[in-house]
């Protein structure tokens, strides 16, 4: 019987929260006996690859930048065919928008026998114009039939794709992501890591984590900060994790409206549980998202968690059982669910004790990845492959 060998296509996208899916999928096949690589060029990526000692191994090949440069993007498509007939795969799995519709596309002129896609969050979203729906919506139709499953992260965004008309019911699969019950288990005491911080006892901790991009929706959550600060009758303090190309304006926007005095940015933090565990409210301002892991980790942590009304937080959450929902880009009532939160300890507790218990019931990491190796399993077999994977304990 041949080694299955299996190829995960990231680019140059940078290391987020895809990670936690991503690679856990690829340590659960090198468990299965699978031959298995990474696609990337982010230096966290790698580094976080080699450092974990799973046998995961690094294709540095530098073929899908994540800006559209058509001929750039076309010399990049074809050295990935030519790198994907040198180093034949039984599967490749590509991710990202831009790494999808590339990578789809070389593995289909290469003739790899297997090609799935997951689509992490669509390039079109719900603030996105009608003529870019429409552009994207396009795109991903032709990109749906140069692969055998696109897995999209929320049962939402499966159903506004088949809406769209990208692909059809049996190749359009919903594999909602999961999250291992380590990362809601903190390595360091609350109170070492308020002391890091320099919070005081009494301070109220505002946490959010994710990256220094438009769809997080940071920039609400900064406007927000002076109405705070005039509500609260105690010390408080918004506290930033991540990186990305907005950190710098959205430091210019938190000193323009005077929100410095109570805002901390912390940069790429890579012991994100202890922050969970730190902090007393979690505050999620996403514009759009594909399924955010952030929002599961603040569940699996029981943290009480505000979030904005969009479809796939909608899917998992539910408002003032799980989490309270406001519309996203609204200042005004993301303030008053902070400020509610704030003054109804006894609300804090039961949204936070609610949302572990759905974390625990529907959005583990063990559903989640056997339900991308049966995906992979029943490729193989369409294929006539005739090859089962070996169900690691």
């Amino acid at each position: 019987m041949n080694q299955i060998s299996l190829l995960h296509v990231v680019g140059d996208s940078r290391y987020g929260g895809g990670v936690q899916i991503i690679f856990p999928l690829a340590v659960r096949a090198r468990r299965a006996g699978w031959k298995v690589d990474i696609l990337t060029t982010d230096p966290i990526w790698q580094q976080s690859i080699r450092e974990s000692e799973k046998g995961v191994g690094i294709v540095p090949l530098d073929v899908i930048h994540r800006p559209i440069r058509p001929l750039w993007d076309l010399r990049g498509m074809r050295r990935l065919t030519n790198y994907l007939r040198e180093h034949p795969y039984t599967i490749v799995h590509t991710h990202t928008s831009k790494a999808g519709l590339v990578g789809r596309m070389a593995a289909t002129v290469a003739n790899v026998p297997v090609v799935v896609h997951t689509a992490h969050g669509f390039a079109f979203h719900e603030q996105s114009s009608r003529a870019a729906r429409w552009l994207y919506s396009s795109i991903e139709r032709y990109a749906a039939d140069c692969c055998d499953a696109v897995v999209c992260v929320s049962r939402f965004h499966r159903q506004w794709a088949l809406e769209l008309g990208i692909g059809t019911p049996e190749r359009i699969v919903a594999i909602p992501n999961g999250l291992p019950p380590e990362r809601a288990k903190a390595t360091r005491s609350r109170a070492e890591m308020r002391a890091e911080l320099q919070l005081g006892n009494d301070e109220l901790m505002l946490f959010s984590a994710g990256r220094m991009a438009p769809q997080k929706g940071f920039e609400y959550l900064i406007r927000a900060i002076p109405f705070l600060a005039r509500a609260l009758t105690r010390p408080f303090r918004v506290i930033l994790a991540g990186e990305g190309d907005l950190r710098e304006p959205l430091e210019q926007l938190a000193r323009q409206v005077g929100a410095e005095q109570h805002l901390q940015f912390l940069g790429f933090r890579n012991d994100v549980t202890n922050l969970w565990a730190a902090s007393d409210i979690v505050v999620l301002p996403s514009l759009w998202e594909g399924l955010s892991i952030s929002l599961l980790e603040a569940m699996a942590a029981a943290k009480p968690i505000v979030t904005t009304r969009i479809g796939s937080n909608y899917e998992v959450v539910a408002h003032e059982e799980t989490a309270l929902l406001v519309e996203p880009a609204n200042v005004e009532q993301l303030t008053a669910a902070i400020l509610r939160c704030a003054d109804d300890p006894e609300l804090c507790q039961s949204l936070g004790r609610r949302a572990a218990e759905l974390y625990r019931s529907q959005y583990t990491y063990d559903r989640m990845l056997e339900d991308y190796m049966n995906l992979y399993e029943r490729a193989l077999a369409t294929k006539q492959l005739g090859v089962r994977y070996a169900r690691a304990s």
